[in-house]
């Protein structure tokens, strides 16, 4: 790559309209306070909990984000499939399966995509969504396509920028030591809480398991508190509702200098 300095955020999970309404409130402050030049902020959980709605997405980014990807939950709103085919600004992830249509006839293919180039300060960068495999809904290999991409990415001499959605804390960190070296950075998302193990691994990544929520902190991951204690008492599947409150906005801010990761900040703002 070949980049003089750099200020990249990553965001963690966008839940329901508090987490909208946090990065709306907060963002554009936190853009101007930290001199972010641009934004990587996970929406799959923006549209009532589940799902990335076109109108959200266009709050997201009016808030200051340059890309927003995706996860387990990106289509669970089918009005959202167009908007997700053509907005290339708005990641899934990148192992669903592929070429669908050679396998049986008249299937349609996933819409969307899960890896672009973007231009930020006049230089090439490159964002990738990945979701994981473990406890989770098996797609396609995501070290396989890691290492797909990252090669692109190498070959146009653009950093590399990972949002890993995933539940396994061990699948998180083996994908980061796998690119460790290959890409800029890889910020695990999908368990709303935010780690504390931030650091660059031995060959220069920047890494944390997860970027946290950006949501209503007092909450079980977003959701009403009391409903959740609940269910965990009972197990019976009462209806989860979203929590109301003050909202808080995680993430981490991941500086390169002189083609090189020099930090990676943990951000609760």
């Amino acid at each position: 790559m070949n980049v003089e300095k750099l200020k990249i955020f990553m965001g963690g999970d966008v839940f329901s309209d508090a987490g909208i309404a946090v990065v709306e409130k907060k963002l554009k402050n936190l853009r101007e306070q930290y001199s972010v030049d641009f934004v990587i902020y996970n929406g799959e959980n923006a549209s009532g909990g589940n799902g990335l709605l076109e109108n959200d997405a266009k709050r997201i980014f009016a808030a200051g984000a340059d890309v927003i990807t995706g996860g387990n939950h990106i289509f669970e709103k089918r009005d959202s499939y167009p908007f997700l085919a053509s907005e290339r600004r708005v990641l899934r992830p990148y192992n669903y399966p592929k070429n669908l249509s050679s396998l049986i006839e008249n299937t349609e293919e996933i819409p969307g995509h899960g890896f672009d180039f973007y231009d930020c300060k006049g230089t090439k960068i490159a964002v990738l969504n990945l979701q994981g495999r473990e406890s989770m809904t098996p797609l396609d290999c995501p070290f396989k396509a890691a290492a797909e991409c990252a090669a692109k990415a190498s070959e146009a001499g653009a950093p590399l920028f990972v949002d890993f959605h995933a539940e396994s804390n061990e699948e998180k960190e083996a994908l980061a030591l796998f690119l460790d070296g290959k890409a800029a950075a890889v910020c695990g998302t999908h368990t709303h809480v935010q780690t504390a193990d931030e650091r660059i691994l031995p060959k220069g990544t920047a890494y944390i398991t997860d970027l946290g929520m950006s949501g209503v902190a007092d909450s079980v991951i977003g959701s009403d508190a009391e409903i959740v204690v609940k269910r965990n008492l009972t197990q019976v599947l009462y209806k989860m509702e979203n929590a109301t409150g003050e909202a808080v906005l995680q993430g981490a801010l991941i500086t390169i200098e002189d083609n090189a990761v020099k930090s990676i900040e943990r951000i609760q703002f």
